[in-house]
């Protein structure tokens, strides 16, 4: 690979950062968000003053139509993500529960759940709003309805919008819509700071960002790689993209030819990967797995450390 330098070795705290609602003056959200919609309704400027919190209200998540009947006050979060988008909206208080790995916040109060359990597995927590990123099976959150326990499914954002939509799926839900609205805001102001503070910098440099050590990556098609190409970086794994997963699986081989100038790691939690094991000779950036591969509020932070990477060249 073209950089062999010393390695760069950059170990991230990116979702964290971003939990400090900016407030900003401005019309009501609307009553119904879908998750991927259009950014310019998901992320809609809020009223001063906080939340105007109004129940029954109906949310559109994946798994359709959800009537919130009252404001939740013992929310089950199933999803890392969605932990940290609930504390960052001010939700904190109302949360009874998290499936286990959820560590950001780590004093939110974690459990044993996987979030592979069946419905009445949760129901000694005494759930009033479940939220899932998986339903793996189709039935949980019919299940979950059986009960008369609401439930949203969160999936993985395939865009950025997808993260500004499911911030104020869960204002909404929550009785923080203000909120919400506010800390999409501040997580779009972030981004386009950083982007700005980039300028051409990184424009054109080449990057492989690594999903696990079976050579697994995330291309330009995926809500991480669309972070990166905000500073105009180029993702040596779009060609490989042949079933446009946006996840392909690269080959030693191709990535030797390809040889990017950088190489950021998102295993090294999961995997024990380190520059050191990836390889001395590379250009390599150690990133923090829930950082690189949840799609919260500290998207801000990812996109920060990658800025910061790339301009000490």
């Amino acid at each position: 690979m073209r950089r062999t330098n010393a390695l760069t070795v950059v170990t991230t705290v990116l979702l964290a950062a971003l939990l400090a609602a900016c407030g900003s003056t401005a019309t009501h959200p609307p009553a119904t968000t879908t998750v991927g919609a259009p950014a310019s309704a998901a992320g809609a400027p809020a009223p001063t003053g906080g939340s105007s919190a109004s129940f029954p209200v109906r949310v559109t998540a994946a798994n359709g139509d959800v009537t919130i009947p009252a404001r939740p006050a013992r929310i089950l979060s199933l999803s890392p993500t969605a932990t940290e988008m609930l504390y960052a909206i001010g939700a904190g208080p109302q949360i009874a529960g998290v499936d286990k790995y959820s560590t950001d916040p780590p004093d939110a109060p974690r459990t044993r759940f996987d979030g592979t359990e069946g419905a009445e597995s949760y129901v000694p927590l005494h759930p009033d709003l479940v939220v899932i990123w998986s339903d793996s099976t189709g039935k949980l959150a019919g299940q979950l309805a059986t009960l008369h326990i609401p439930a949203l499914l969160l999936p993985p954002a395939a865009t950025i919008d997808d993260t500004y939509s499911q911030l104020m799926v869960l204002g909404r839900a929550t009785g923080h819509a203000a909120e919400a609205a506010r800390e999409s805001a501040s997580i779009r102001e972030q981004l386009d700071s950083i982007t700005r503070s980039v300028g051409n910098r990184a424009k054109g440099v080449t990057y492989y960002h690594e999903v696990d050590n079976t050579l697994y990556t995330a291309t330009s098609k995926t809500f991480i790689g669309a972070l990166y190409a905000r500073l105009g970086m180029v993702n040596v794994a779009d060609p490989a993209d042949h079933g446009g997963s946006g996840y392909p699986q690269l080959s030693a081989e191709y990535l030797v030819k390809a040889d990017p100038d950088y190489v950021f790691l998102a295993d090294t939690v999961c995997c024990h990967e380190s520059a050191a094991t990836f390889a001395a000779r590379h250009h390599v950036v150690g990133l923090p797995d829930p950082i690189a591969s949840q799609w919260g509020p500290r998207v801000v932070d990812f996109l920060r450390d990658v800025a910061a990477a790339v301009t000490r060249g």
